[in-house]
């Protein structure tokens, strides 16, 4: 009897230690509203950069990364003789998910693709490439070329876009001109150095590029893009979803860096601002 009694605790206490082990272009695909911005609009909410959370379902058990501490590895796993720049935010869709990404890199460009995940994924895991348990949000990137020329042509700067006709009152004293052609219209304005367009189709509604362009506009009143060396380009879509034309890039010298293929122009606009933050 009194081995039994010895062994029962025994056997108990080695099963509760088993038990914790975002090019222009003519085509369209309709999807969702208009009403860029929200359904990502918890811009600088999602994680809180001073505070780690606790992954409760991690196996290992241990402390899930900041969006400040995902910036700091990806910057780590770069090898490239461009100087990197890396936003400080990117807006995901709920405050409970998280923020991870994939990194290429090359001596004279790198790329940095961002993912939203339900579930923490640490930087480059192949389950990055499960569409179940990541989301691509936004491509960050930078290339060094040949010449500043060459540089500022990647940026899709244009010149003299603040004349033409049937302009447009865009709020904060800005005007936007209207142009067509190849089954687009195009409504675009200036801003110090910047060039800015939003792209939509011939049969499209044009009042959702003048609404787009003024929330815009407006949103550059209290954010501030990167200042460019020399030029920098805007180019948003419209449509709703349209990633692949959505891209921000300005120029620093002979080098390039853009934001491309986020689907809702204002998320795009804020990770580009968040570069100054």
């Amino acid at each position: 009897m009194n081995k039994k009694m010895v062994m029962i605790p025994i056997l108990l206490g080695t099963l509760t230690l088993a038990g914790c082990g975002g090019s222009y272009s003519s085509d369209s695909s309709s999807g969702g509203g208009n009403s860029y911005g929200s359904n990502n609009n918890n811009y600088g909410k999602t994680m809180d950069d001073d505070t780690a959370k606790k992954d409760t379902k991690s196996s290992s058990d241990t402390m899930t990364l900041s969006q400040k501490d995902v910036f700091a590895t990806v910057k780590s796993k770069l090898t490239t003789d461009v100087i990197v720049m890396l936003p400080k935010n990117i807006p995901l869709s709920s405050k409970k998910d998280y923020l991870s990404a994939k990194t290429t890199s090359s001596s004279d460009n790198y790329q940095v693709v961002f993912y939203e995940t339900k579930q923490p994924i640490s930087v480059n895991s192949a389950d990055l490439k499960d569409t179940e348990k990541a989301t691509p949000l936004v491509t960050v990137s930078g290339k060094k070329y040949a010449t500043e020329q060459e540089a500022a042509d990647a940026t899709g700067h244009m010149d003299n876009v603040n004349t033409g006709v049937n302009g447009v009152d865009l709020g904060s004293g800005i005007t936007g001109y209207s142009d067509a052609g190849a089954g687009s219209t195009f409504l675009s304005w200036a801003e110090g150095r910047w060039s800015l367009s939003v792209r939509n189709t011939t049969s499209g509604d044009q009042q959702d590029s003048i609404d787009l362009a003024k929330k815009v506009v407006a949103k550059l009143e209290t954010e501030t893009l990167p200042a460019p060396h020399q030029v920098g380009g805007v180019k948003l879509e419209a449509v709703p979803n349209r990633a692949d034309g959505n891209s921000i890039s300005w120029q620093d010298g002979a080098t390039a860096y853009m934001v491309t293929q986020f689907a809702d122009p204002l998320d795009g606009i804020s990770v580009a601002t968040s570069f100054t933050d």
